[in-house]
């Protein structure tokens, strides 16, 4: 009962580089719509990737429990050709569907 009454503040740090800043605000996000324990949770996250007991993706991959949910990036190839290759196959198509008809 003595955790209910306790509040869990966010933790602070100095660290200036770019890609803690970016996992300091995620973590902030996720802080604010935590309960108490997913906020201790969070704080030891935090604090572990300050230490560089843990790699960015690794936090990252741990803060967001859900990951069925989560956008996955997927490579996608794009097949173009050039105009004039685009309408000689056009070309093609229409003459084959003009003589079918």
């Amino acid at each position: 009962m003595a955790n209910e009454s306790q509040t869990i503040d966010k933790v602070t740090f100095d660290n200036n580089d770019f890609k803690f800043i970016a996992a300091y605000t995620a973590y902030t996000n996720k802080f604010e719509e935590a309960g108490a324990d997913e906020r201790q949770r969070l704080n030891e996250l935090i604090t572990s990737l300050d230490k560089g007991e843990i790699s960015f993706p690794a936090f990252y991959k741990e803060i967001d429990n859900e990951s069925d949910q989560r956008y996955k990036y997927h490579r996608v190839s794009i097949k173009g050709s050039r105009k004039f290759a685009y309408r000689r196959a056009q070309q093609e198509k229409n003459r084959i569907n003009r003589h079918k008809n």
